[in-house]
């Protein structure tokens, strides 16, 4: 199996739904790891283009995991945030900290900075950081408050979050979720448009240093159920570490779809709301009462008619320790005559 074959496919394990912006970030990933770039300047400059809950950080995470060995190889900057500071200096310096000490304190500990950078609706930072940052990628460093902050032998990811007007605005419906049986618009169109919309955005100088614009296509009603059933995996793997089981029926999975399915606009982040507040909240609060324990088992259930979900603790018979044991008796052979 070649690099990029083993890449797409452990993307593939952790991204649902996203299979073009996987293909566009291995090719990507492929080309910086190949040493034809610049050993002074970032692997790679990506930017992720698409609406809330559509998966931009999860797939930023899933590259640190793959490439790098953990998740938290990662380093966030929020450009929300440095608008609304007071200082943006100040609050890009201890942002860029945090994450750097984060990103060399866990394992594999690397002798080089390699991380994924990424920078948060860059679009809402102040023009000057975004100058500042083109400039930076030039350099292969980010200086603030007399330190140098690498940006070489990383990956550096900026995130557009769109909203539904601006979605309209941008190609004219919604992108991010929609039904089952609904038209999508082709993927070159939806670059065109792209393109033409980020130059305004971002700046014509940070635009220019960007590698590859990936979009995040709309995801439908599949996906989500998909996403449902990795989530439950990982709340029974979770409980499984405690000797607990959970167990739903098909009725009460419909439940937490439906739920999940309310508000598309929030795209992955409302089955993950409906699964916190209906499932995950009451099994916390069961076993914070002493009520679950060790070996046993929780059993959920759609009720019909007070439309909720009812929980059920099964637990497995016992034999009393005060009953003594019974000794094996031995078989004996009848003559035959």
């Amino acid at each position: 199996m070649v690099f990029s074959d083993y890449l797409r496919q452990a993307l593939q394990e952790q991204v649902v739904g996203q299979e073009y912006a996987v293909a566009a970030l291995t090719q990507a990933v492929t080309l910086a790891f190949s040493g034809m770039r610049d050993p002074s300047q970032p692997l790679a400059v990506l930017l992720f283009l698409g609406p809330t809950g559509s998966g931009k950080n999860r797939v930023a995470q899933a590259l640190a995991r793959v490439l790098f060995g953990n998740e938290r190889k990662m380093i966030y900057v929020n450009g929300q945030q440095l608008s609304q500071a007071t200082d943006p200096l100040s609050s890009l310096h201890e942002q860029l900290v945090a994450g750097y000490w984060q990103a060399q304190a866990v394992p594999p500990f690397t002798p080089s900075a390699c991380s994924v950078v990424v920078f948060e609706e860059v679009d809402k930072a102040p023009p000057a950081f975004r100058d500042n940052l083109a400039a930076a990628i030039d350099r292969g460093d980010l200086f603030t408050r007399g330190c140098f902050f690498s940006l070489r032998q990383s990956f550096v990811i900026l995130t557009i979050h769109l909203s539904k007007k601006k979605t309209d605005q941008l190609i004219g419906r919604t992108i991010g979720f929609f039904r089952d049986g609904e038209a999508d618009l082709e993927m070159p169109r939806q670059h065109i448009v792209a393109l033409e919309e980020i130059d305004h955005m971002l700046g014509a100088q940070l635009v220019s240093r960007i590698d590859e614009v990936i979009i995040f296509e709309r995801l439908n009603e599949q996906n989500i159920i998909t996403l449902l059933e990795r989530q439950l995996a990982e709340i029974e793997w979770l409980l499984a570490g405690s000797s607990v089981g959970l167990m739903l029926d098909q009725e009460a999975k419909t439940f937490l779809l439906s739920h999940g399915l309310e508000d598309l606009s929030h795209g992955a982040r409302q089955i993950k709301r409906a699964v916190r507040n209906y499932l995950e909240f009451p099994l916390a609060d069961l076993i914070l009462s002493k009520r679950v324990l060790p070996g046993t088992t929780v059993m959920v259930k759609y009720e019909t008619p007070r439309n909720f979900l009812n929980f059920q603790i099964l637990i497995p018979r016992l034999v009393p320790a005060h009953l003594p044991l019974m000794k094996p008796q031995a078989l004996t052979a009848e003559p035959v005559e």
